[in-house]
């Protein structure tokens, strides 16, 4: 016979008389009952600790990623402010920019490449170019007369060309604010140079 909540029931027959037996039951939980209770509790027991463990760390990543994640504009070096690149201001020459003082060759003027100052032909010598500008020197180039060109500085170089007849003595040199030159009678000094301007002083002798 079977016990209403599903457990065995053993039943024990005592034999009164001959004729009648009366049964005697008792209820017993046999043993492999409550090993799979107890099996079933410790899985139990243990699917919950396992879904415990499963949530954490996704929170803690969760917590590591926003910590972790980039502060908009941190990190990023401030930007530094563009230097600007200004030359040197010149002395204001006692002639300014005025080429045509230069034809007695009496003068202090402001020059730049290109440049070119005449001078009287009794001095030897046609006219004055400014050629190029290097770091602390500027570089003239010269025409004169035939055999009338007597130059001293730095870097100077005479040659004579003839062109349809006529002959000219042309030359090139070196001035720097520390070593002045000479063309024939005339003393040439560069008084100041920045990178695209400089002072030069012409005084006769």
């Amino acid at each position: 016979m079977a016990w209403p909540d599903g457990l065995p029931v053993i039943a024990d027959f005592v034999l009164l008389d001959s004729r009648k037996a009366v049964m005697r039951t008792r209820l017993t939980t046999p043993a492999h009952v409550s090993l799979v209770r107890f099996a079933a509790a410790v899985a139990a027991v243990a699917l919950l600790a396992g879904c415990g463990s499963g949530e954490a760390p996704t929170r803690r990543s969760a917590a590591a990623s926003s910590d972790s994640a980039p502060t908009p504009g941190a990190g990023q070096a401030s930007p530094l402010p563009q230097e600007t690149s200004t030359s040197p201001a010149l002395p204001k020459a006692s002639n300014g920019t005025d080429l045509a003082a230069c034809k007695d060759a009496d003068c202090e003027v402001e020059v730049r490449p290109g440049d070119r100052l005449k001078i009287d032909a009794k001095f030897g010598l046609d006219a004055i170019t400014v050629k190029s500008f290097g770091r602390d020197e500027i570089r003239l180039a010269l025409q004169g007369s035939s055999g009338g060109l007597h130059v001293e500085g730095r870097n100077v170089s005479v040659n004579s060309a003839c062109t349809n007849g006529r002959c000219r003595d042309e030359a090139e040199m070196s001035l720097t604010t520390d070593r002045p030159g000479r063309i024939n009678t005339i003393q040439l000094r560069l008084a100041e140079l920045n990178s695209d301007r400089a002072v030069l002083a012409l005084l006769p002798k």
